[in-house]
């Protein structure tokens, strides 16, 4: 009789998209980042510092162009101190500076800009946020302004605004590496799978030696289905960076469902020696049970167990080696193996009762 194989456990670091879609499409999109800017300033070098009371509205519309952009020397003289003293972390005196000269010019992009800043230093996001928008407003073309403004209203959960406050800084800078991945990282959020895909590539080409870049673009295939793509970008991000657990897990998923359970079994050792969880051992009882590797597998799973008494994954995993091992036997009814199978697999029912293939193997195996 062919052996049973434990219950399949999906890695936490999977992401799971709102329901929220984008509204623009991918073709908009494409074109978007793809054209010139018509902003008449496109300020790439601007300093961010900070503000405090709240600016004008967002708005998505084509702003109306002002007479003052650029600050005068005497402006800029008190935007650098200002800046400077964001930057020792003197907010309050930041904040008095950018206020007052926009008392007396309230056209001055560069303040708005810099009164985000601090406000966003300081996690005061609702603050920050109509900042920037007035700064984007008073100058379309202050890329500062504009990425900041999108990494603002991502951090709010304002999606659908932070995508076009994204094209807006991929219009002034297309080869700007965060923008990118922040664009692919909302597609996937907007559930636009292959918007997200050509931004993350966009991403590694713009920066081939980037870990995160690898890394979104590795995410990216696996939602698209596409996983030798997406192993073969975690692998170089292994590569480039000291890989997190979570990604870790996910290589681990992808080798699995790619049917290459050396690679995984592999990949869950090293996890088990950098991140010891009851998941990691859980993961490489797994593989090498696909391997055919029983003992070893069943060392893994214990060892899980000894982690988390609890961790339904694993209690499977030692409750359908046993099975396995007194079906093989030709299942004497006095075998002990028989017991544990009963007693490991109740356990895990008791720890998760939503699993109907556990129980199916209890009623036929008459456990």
């Amino acid at each position: 009789m062919s052996h049973m194989q434990p219950n399949r456990w999906t890695s936490a670091a999977s992401i799971a998209a709102p329901s929220l879609a984008a509204t623009l499409s991918v073709a908009a999109l494409a074109v978007a980042v793809g054209c010139a800017t018509r902003a008449p300033v496109a300020r790439e070098g601007a300093a961010s510092t900070g503000s405090s009371t709240a600016a004008a509205p967002t708005t998505t519309t084509p702003p109306e162009l002002t007479l003052r952009v650029k600050p005068s020397e005497a402006e800029g003289a008190r935007l650098a101190a200002a800046r400077d003293a964001a930057a020792k972390d003197d907010y309050e005196t930041a904040l008095r500076a950018f206020r007052e000269l926009l008392q007396e010019n309230p056209t001055l992009a560069d303040a708005y800009t810099g009164m985000g800043a601090v406000h966003e230093k300081k996690g005061e996001l609702e603050l920050a946020e109509p900042a920037y928008a007035r700064a984007v407003t008073l100058d379309p073309g202050d890329f500062t302004a504009a990425s900041s403004h999108g990494r603002v209203l991502e951090a709010l959960g304002r999606i659908k605004d932070s995508v076009l406050a994204y094209q807006r800084a991929l219009m002034i800078r297309p080869r700007d590496l965060d923008s990118n991945l922040a664009m692919s990282r909302l597609m996937a959020l907007t559930e636009q799978g292959e918007s997200a895909v050509v931004f993350a590539e966009r991403a590694v080409k713009i920066d081939p030696q980037s870990g995160p870049a690898r890394l979104q673009l590795a995410r990216s295939y696996t939602r698209a289905g596409r996983g030798a793509d997406a192993i073969r970008e975690y692998e170089a991000a292994c590569e480039l960076i000291e890989p997190p657990a979570d990604v870790m897990f996910a290589l681990v998923n992808a080798y699995a469902k790619e049917k290459r359970y050396r690679e995984a079994a592999n990949a869950s050792e090293a996890l088990t020696r950098t991140s010891a969880s009851a998941a990691a051992f859980e993961r490489l009882g797994w593989a090498l049970f696909r391997l055919n590797e029983f003992e070893k597998s069943d060392a893994a799973y214990r060892r899980a167990i000894e982690l988390d008494a609890a961790y339904w994954p694993a209690l499977n995993g030692v409750g359908v080696n046993a099975l396995n091992a007194w079906i093989k036997a030709g299942k004497p009814a006095d075998d002990p193996r028989r017991d544990e199978a009963r007693a490991m697999l109740q356990r895990s029912m008791k720890a998760n009762p939503d699993q109907p293939k556990v129980a199916s193997l209890l009623l036929k195996y008459q456990l």
